[in-house]
């Protein structure tokens, strides 16, 4: 891939679908089970919790978690067990359940790891309004903290804070536990999406069209275009220099956010960070599946569909062990409103991971888009029958329910989901709706207000 091809891709392009999802580490977790395990066992009965360690080791994790709930009879309060309990459920793609051990666990005392794994997965399924205020504590406070920082370095990138990410990446680059072929590819992601951000911000600036002129010519000339208006940034701002680091350039930037030159500066120095990284990973790692998915991400992202889905299609074929690539593969469907495709890329997710939320989600989307509303039903139904049924599953199947003509049953699944702690605002939305189009005016009042009171927080 070459260093035109990269560059390109960051001075202007919208906030890419696929570069802006991140790559997860596939044996992260597993790593993270010895440091709740270690604390569950001391805290327990050692033949239950040495067997619960036997069958997480050896990846039963529906037998660990009935060992765990066996435990949590005992001791109802224990953090650790509730945590244990949680990375079970976790373990088996059960998000929604696993969250809620976890934030009974924090309730119970506060563990930087166990509030690492929740976050995680409220990036995993998308809560990130929720989310955003946790990764800024893990961000100022754990950093440094490997077993922290592994579990939710990826979701920076969700929630577009590059300049976040650019710094948890450095950090895991000097771990030797965290694979490095992995970091460099997320720190190239991180870098470019930096360069569109700060390209966003140049583009809205005061006299800022001499140095968008010099970005627009990085597709064909690369860094030595891009660098072009550096005599004009230096004779304007007191703050530019031309031989900044990035990491110098960023701490300029943040005592003068509104310097064009600086932002100019950066917009380049990410581009051109990115790139270096993409290199020092093909140089070391050539053969690195994350390298060859993080190249298919680039192609769907330019356009290159045809490409990009050969890629996926081959790295499914070589890399089965490999994370998300059909989820990825569903994602660039659905982008482009393939609902039948996409549907079919989820379905084989699932078909590897059975009890994996996130591919279930999007498909049950896509099931909507279809109108297939009775099968939608038929597919969500296991998911309501488990003790606290994901949001996204409530609002899909009562819109299903509401498609097929029975209003009551659709009013009686989002009172339910009502009831969960923090119920998204479109339960209330959708109880509104519902309630008055079936006349029951005073209870449309009453979701109304409790819409907008969510809405303004």
């Amino acid at each position: 891939m070459s260093y035109v091809r990269v560059f390109a891709i960051c001075p202007f392009a919208s906030a890419p679908t696929l570069l802006r999802r991140s790559t997860r580490w596939p044996t992260l977790l597993p790593a993270m089970l010895a440091i709740s395990l270690s604390i569950s066992i001391k805290a327990q009965q050692p033949s239950d919790m040495a067997a619960a360690r036997e069958a997480m080791e050896a990846k039963n994790y529906s037998a660990a978690e009935k060992f765990y709930r066996k435990a949590l009879a005992q001791s109802p309060a224990a953090e650790a067990v509730l945590t244990d309990l949680g990375l079970s459920l976790q373990m088996q793609g059960r998000s929604a359940e696993a969250m809620h051990y976890y934030s009974l666990a924090l309730k119970q005392r506060y563990v930087p790891e166990t509030y690492a794994l929740l976050a995680e997965e409220k990036c995993r399924m998308g809560e990130l309004d929720s989310l955003r205020p946790m990764l800024a504590k893990i961000y100022h406070e754990e950093r440094k903290n490997i077993r922290v920082a592994s579990a939710v370095a990826s979701c920076y990138l969700d929630l577009d804070e590059p300049i976040e990410s650019v710094e948890i990446y450095d950090e895991l680059l000097k771990s030797n536990d965290y694979p490095e072929d992995l970091a460099l590819v997320q720190s190239a992601k991180s870098y470019l999406r930096s360069g569109q951000f700060f390209a966003a911000k140049l583009s809205k600036a005061h006299g800022s069209e001499p140095f968008l002129a010099a970005l627009r010519e990085a597709p064909t000339s690369g860094s030595q275009g891009a660098r072009s208006a550096f005599a004009e940034a230096e004779r304007i701002s007191p703050y530019f220099r031309p031989d900044l680091s990035w990491s110098e350039a960023v701490e300029r930037w943040r005592q003068h956010p509104q310097d064009v030159a600086l932002l100019y500066l950066l917009s380049v120095l990410s581009a051109e960070q990115g790139m270096q990284q993409i290199e020092r990973c093909t140089d070391r790692y050539s053969t690195s599946p994350y390298l060859a998915q993080f190249q298919a991400d680039v192609l769907a992202d330019q356009g290159h569909e045809e490409e990009a889905v050969a890629e996926y299609e081959r790295l499914i074929r070589e890399h089965p062990e490999l994370a998300d690539l059909h989820y990825s593969l569903g994602l660039l469907r659905e982008k482009h409103d393939e609902w039948e495709l996409a549907s079919q890329s989820f379905r084989a997710e699932l078909a590897s991971n059975p009890v994996d939320e996130r591919p279930a989600a999007h498909l049950s989307k896509c099931m909507l888009q279809l109108e297939q509303y009775a099968a939608l039903r038929d597919f969500l139904q296991p998911l309501m029958k488990t003790s606290h049924p994901p949001q996204w599953a409530s609002l899909n199947l009562a819109e299903a329910e509401q498609k097929l003509g029975d209003s009551a049953t659709a009013i009686r699944v989002l009172t339910a989901a009502e009831r969960e702690p923090n119920p998204d605002k479109l339960v209330h939305y959708r109880l509104m709706h519902l309630y008055s189009i079936s006349g029951r005016t005073d209870d449309a009042k009453r979701e109304y207000a409790l819409f907008q009171a969510a809405s303004s927080k």
